[in-house]
């Protein structure tokens, strides 16, 4: 009797030991639910407003590079006042419109370069949000630029609206396409590399724009045809950059 005693009293303090360690994680665990209620709805009282957040963004970007470019457009202004028209305006354009654009690689690249992907993977808001919001205040921001520079010149008669579409713009926005199809390509490409494609187009543009034979050849029409895809494959690659934003940057950092 004495043997089967103590083995029902090892039974029951296992029993209680095992009911004890129930309870105590049971109440742990509706301690981290408590914890984690806790903690959403103080995060849910912080959410940024729209403003709040592209504010916020605004203070993460290099303002040198926005500095650079009105140096750019400052430097084309003042050549623009000397041109007598012809190649000479467009050897210019052709020239500062992809310098432009190129300023840009720097910033988008930044982010890349610096192995700050896992930082921005982990934050609150997503990849796809912090690079809409960057993108949106670098193109309202070259926007602003370009419509005040291109108003005075036009309005002051010193350039026509149509060599502003095809001899700046359409080489800016092929120069984007360039930088955001690098960017946003699932291959390993480099800021150095887009940088030898935007350098590549470039001057491949003036030897274009120089060649009389071939560009006053082509009909108005055609080349505002040219300036549409560009804008709608520009569009493309930031719609599918956007989309594919996390898949894409974390598969090239893997």
């Amino acid at each position: 009797m004495k043997r089967s005693d103590r083995r029902f009293q090892k039974d029951l303090r296992l029993r209680q030991q095992a009911l004890l360690s129930l309870r105590q994680e049971e109440h742990l665990q509706e301690v981290v639910r408590g914890a984690k209620t806790a903690f959403y709805a103080g995060e849910a009282e912080g959410i940024l407003t729209g403003a709040e957040f592209l504010y916020q963004q605004a203070g993460y970007i290099r303002k040198r590079w926005w500095v650079l470019q009105g140096m750019v457009l400052a430097v084309l202004g003042i050549f623009l006042g000397y041109a007598s028209g012809g190649p000479y305006t467009r050897r210019i354009m052709g020239a500062a419109a992809p310098l432009f654009g190129i300023l840009l690689l720097p910033e988008l690249w930044k982010n890349r370069e610096a192995n700050a992907m896992e930082v921005e993977n982990a934050a609150f808001y997503s990849l796809r949000q912090i690079y809409a919001a960057r993108l949106f205040l670098l193109a309202m921001v070259d926007l602003l630029m370009l419509t005040a520079f291109f108003l005075i010149l036009v309005g002051s008669g010193r350039i026509l609206l149509e060599e502003v579409m095809f001899q700046f713009f359409l080489p800016l926005t092929v120069t984007c396409c360039i930088c955001f199809h690098t960017l946003y390509s699932r291959l390993p490409c480099t800021e150095a590399f887009a940088l030898f494609l935007c350098l590549l187009w470039s001057g491949g543009w003036i030897q274009i724009v120089l060649l009389e034979n071939v560009y006053d050849k082509v009909a108005v029409p055609v080349w505002y045809g040219i300036l549409v895809l560009a804008v709608c494959y520009l569009a493309y690659c930031i719609y599918r950059g956007q989309r594919n934003c996390r898949g894409i940057l974390e598969e090239k950092e893997v």
